[in-house]
């Protein structure tokens, strides 16, 4: 009996051990889907409204001078996620007539804030004027992060025409444009 128990032990061992080292594996499939994203907004410091207005010469024979030069407070925020090797750019174009005798400029900043990814690139100062200028270019996929103080900080500057003509073509009014943002891709 002693012997049939050892046996009998002696095989449950092995079996055992060769159940314990067997392996078995299966498999599914999981799908990870990521849609393309374009996204684009303005937040504002100050209210959605930038002003600019002309002073006065105090003497005869001077030209007038624009208050303020510069001014900003306006940001853009984008969240855009694009097909492998494409890109995407900020474009500016004006709803409105600009005064002759006048010129708009625009520049966004570098990007500042909480954005990842491949952010775009700041064009330098550009001159608005009928149809689109390119703002911010070479942006992929990415985000700016949201709010004030997050993006692309825009300014805008107003000048008179340096041309000698152009100053004949001021008249007395009050011009207000709107200037319309668009995230497009840029090949």
């Amino acid at each position: 009996m002693k012997l049939l128990d050892a046996i009998s032990c002696f095989l449950f061992f092995i079996t055992f051990h060769v159940a314990v080292s067997a392996q078995e594996s299966t498999k599914h499939a999981l799908k990870i889907d990521v849609d393309e994203v374009a996204l684009l907004s303005l937040q504002s410091e100050n209210g959605d409204a930038v002003n600019f207005e002309a002073v006065q010469p105090r003497y005869a024979g001077q030209q007038i001078e624009i208050q303020q030069k510069e001014q900003s407070g306006i940001w853009i925020n984008y969240s855009s996620i694009v097909k492998a090797n494409q890109r995407r750019k900020v474009t500016a174009s004006v709803v409105g007539d600009i005064p002759q005798g006048v010129v708009v400029k625009v520049m966004a900043s570098e990007n500042r804030g909480a954005g990842k990814g491949q952010l775009g690139e700041p064009v330098p100062w550009v001159t608005l004027k009928n149809g689109t200028v390119d703002v911010i270019s070479n942006i992929g996929s990415c985000y700016t992060g949201r709010g004030i103080q997050n993006g692309h900080l825009i300014s805008y500057k107003v000048e008179l025409d340096d041309e000698s003509d152009q100053y004949a073509l001021l008249s007395e009014n009050t011009t207000s444009l709107q200037i319309m943002y668009t995230l497009t891709d840029d090949n």
